[in-house]
This record gives C-alpha cells, sequence and structure tokens, in this order.
C-alpha cells in the first residue's frame, strides 16, 4: 500500500513540475530576437540570463528553509503561480526592463525545484533517493524535448510572444492540478519550529548565512564544491555549444535543434532508466564519477569535430554524463542531511547550482572569443576532472 501511494506522489509532483520547466525551455530559443525588438543586444540577453540565475542562487536555500517549516506543498503552489505572473509579463513586455523583471520573478518561482526534490526525500528511503531524483532530471529533459522545438515553431509561426502566454497558460493549469491533487509530503514531526523572516533584505541574509552554515560541514563541503564546479563547467555550454555549431559547423537553427532535442532524449533515457539498476549496482559515488568522467571526455572532443554528425557522439558523452552525475550527487548530499532539514541543504545545493549559471555562461563566452575557440571546452574538462581528484582527496582528509 506504501508502495502504491508513494508512486502515486512522484506521479503528481512529476506532472506538476513538468509543465513549469517546460515553460522555460519554451522561451529559450527566441529570447535574443525578444531583446534585440526591445532596443537590447547580445549583452542585454545575457544579463537577462544571469538575472534568472541569480534570483534562483539567492531564493533556493531559503524556499527550502521555509518548506521544511511549512511543508513542500504551499511553497510549490507558490512556486507555479509566480511562474504564471512571470511568463504573462514576459509575454505582453514592450520595455526591456520588463523582460527583466519577469525573468527575476521566474528565477524566484522556480527555485522551488529544491522544494520538489526535497518532497522526493520525504517520500523514499535513502536506498532509493538518488533513482527517484533522477525523475526530476528527467522531468527536465523532457521539458527539454518537448519545449525547445515548440517555442522555436510558435515564435517562428506566430510571435515571440506566443511561447509565453502558452507557457503562462501551462502553469495555471498546473497550480489548479496541484492545488487538488497534491498532497503534503512533510511530516509534522519533521517541521523545524524556528521564526523565519520574509524581509527581501533578511532572505537574501539568510541565504548566504544558510551557504555559509554548510560549506563550514566538513561532511557537505567537498560534494557542494564538486556541485558549484559542475554547475560552472556544464552552463558553459550554453554559450559556446550553439556558438560553435553556428560559426565552425554552419549549422542553422533547425539542425542546432535538433541536436539539443538529441540531447535531451539521451538525458532522459538514461535518468529513466538507466540510474537506478547502475546506482543498485555501482552505488551512487561511482556513478557520480562516470559522470563527471563521461562529461569531461565530451567537452574535450567537442571542439575537435569537422562535422555535425559528429555532435550526435559527442553530445551523447555530455548529456549522458550530466544525466548520471546531477541525480546522483543531489541523493548524496540529501543522504548527509537529517530529515529535518532536506528543504535547506537541497535549497543550498539548487542555489549553488544557479551560482555556477550566473557565472558560466559569460566566461564561456569571454574566453570563446578573447582567447580560443577549444578554450572553453578544454578548460571546463580540466574543471570537472579537478573537482573529482579535490573530492577524492577531500574524503581522504575527512577519514
Amino acid at each position: 500500500m506504501n508502495n502504491i501511494k508513494e508512486k502515486y506522489q512522484i506521479a503528481i509532483i512529476w506532472v506538476t513540475i513538468f509543465p513549469d520547466l517546460m515553460g522555460v525551455t519554451l522561451i529559450i530559443p527566441f529570447i535574443n530576437e525578444f531583446v534585440e525588438q526591445l532596443g537590447g543586444d547580445e549583452r542585454h540577453a545575457g544579463f537577462l540570463l544571469a538575472s534568472y540565475a541569480l534570483m534562483q542562487f539567492i531564493f533556493a536555500p531559503v524556499l527550502g528553509k521555509i518548506s521544511d517549516k511549512y511543508g513542500r506543498r504551499p511553497i510549490l503552489l507558490f512556486g507555479m503561480v509566480g511562474a504564471f505572473i512571470a511568463f504573462l509579463i514576459f509575454g505582453f513586455a514592450n520595455q526591456l526592463w520588463l523582460l527583466f523583471a519577469s525573468r527575476m520573478l521566474a528565477g524566484l518561482a522556480n527555485a522551488n525545484i529544491s522544494v520538489a526534490q526535497a518532497y522526493i526525500a520525504d517520500i523514499t528511503t535513502r536506498e532509493e533517493r538518488a533513482g527517484k531524483m533522477g525523475i526530476i532530471q528527467a522531468a527536465f529533459s523532457l521539458g527539454f524535448i518537448v519545449g525547445f522545438p515548440i517555442g522555436g515553431v510558435l515564435a517562428q509561426q506566430f510571435s515571440v510572444a506566443t511561447p509565453s502566454l502558452l507557457a503562462a497558460f501551462l502553469s495555471l493549469t498546473n497550480g489548479f492540478f496541484a492545488y487538488f491533487f497534491l498532497p503534503e509530503s512533510l511530516k509534522p514531526e519533521n517541521r523545524i519550529s524556528e521564526k523565519l523572516s520574509l524581509n527581501p533584505l533578511s532572505i537574501a541574509k539568510h541565504s548566504l548565512k544558510n551557504i555559509i552554515e554548510y560549506f563550514r560541514k566538513p561532511i557537505f563541503r567537498p560534494l557542494l564544491i564538486i556541485f558549484l564546479l559542475y554547475s560552472f563547467a556544464f552552463s558553459i555550454l550554453h554559450v559556446t555549444f550553439v556558438e560553435f555549431d553556428r560559426e565552425y559547423l554552419e549549422m542553422n537553427p533547425q539542425e542546432i535543434g535538433f541536436i539539443f532535442m538529441y540531447i535531451g532524449i539521451v538525458g532522459f533515457v538514461i535518468q529513466m532508466i538507466a540510474i537506478k539498476p547502475l546506482v543498485k549496482k555501482f552505488g551512487e559515488q561511482k556513478v557520480m564519477f562516470l559522470g563527471f568522467l563521461a562529461m569531461a571526455t565530451g567537452l574535450t572532443i567537442t571542439p575537435m569535430v569537422d562535422h555535425m554528425n559528429w555532435l550526435f557522439l559527442t553530445s551523447l558523452f555530455v548529456a549522458g554524463g550530466n544525466s548520471l552525475l546531477a541525480p546522483t550527487a543531489t541523493a548524496i548530499i540529501s543522504q548527509k542531511g537529517s530529515e529535518s532539514e532536506q528543504g535547506v541543504i537541497l535549497g543550498v545545493t539548487q542555489g549553488l547550482g544557479s551560482l555556477g549559471r550566473i557565472f558560466g555562461p559569460p566566461y564561456g563566452g569571454l574566453t570563446y572569443h578573447g582567447i580560443h575557440m577549444m578554450f572553453p571546452f578544454i578548460s571546463s574538462a580540466i574543471i570537472l576532472i579537478g573537482a573529482v581528484i579535490y573530492y577524492l582527496i577531500s574524503k581522504l582528509n575527512i577519514r
């Protein structure tokens, strides 16, 4: 009976977060064009992406902590309503500052992904947590598969506002669905009792305090650092991969979209099918290391290809490595925390992921054009290998 209830809850949480994640990918294909229509350029588009990640960085730990006190369900509902308003503003924006306002609100709303992960942690055992965390990653991948082409087609055939309005509708529908069907997962006895301030400055201060607090704990520090390094290295691709495809392989947007769809399919298949048996056989740590090495291999060979067909091989390494790494690293971090701190530690983790995504894309763009097109790819691979070495040395020191 408990197993049936768990499967039901996981299915519901998946259905409730997937439309929000798809909504994020819907607007990716035309952000640059929309920014140009409102008088901006590539620099503004870069800062626009950074503003989203910045809000996630600030608010993910706080939303996680609030969910540890009041439960997961109200925070998840808050995120869906926030996403609806953000996409609505984005769709009707007629000034550049409105785009920034909408993406910052969307970053705050989607900071509740860590709460969805805490929800999974609430209803699963520690042994099966990595496999279930893969379901969250699968929602990312499937949202990528579906969102990217739909956003491009709608923007091309209708207007750049159309995908945003569709995303707003999905978030609103999603909120109604979650309100009626999503049960609370956090038991009253596992909730924290401390008082929490909702003042924005206090929230920012509290977020930094949470991150510093967990960085000081030897049991968490190595894991949090390698998660930060992984997020930084992977987010470099947001700029360099597309630029490399366009400039050196002379691919058009449709071909690039097809590659991204393939990346999403690889991630979805691995996260839904391969994670659980691999973890069962080898354990979370070895699977995480395999993900680091696969990603490093893919990043190293990507700038060496001379035809788009080879990208199917290099993307297999990169997407496959990411799909193995993210859920296992998250699960290991979750396993280190107590039942009453799942929200805050997973919020800290996602906040660090956002921090990596703030600095990764600018680093990729600057080094791609300022040094050499291979530099961001190779340096990312070195960062990933260095992260593994650091983690192994840290474990030896802790012992």
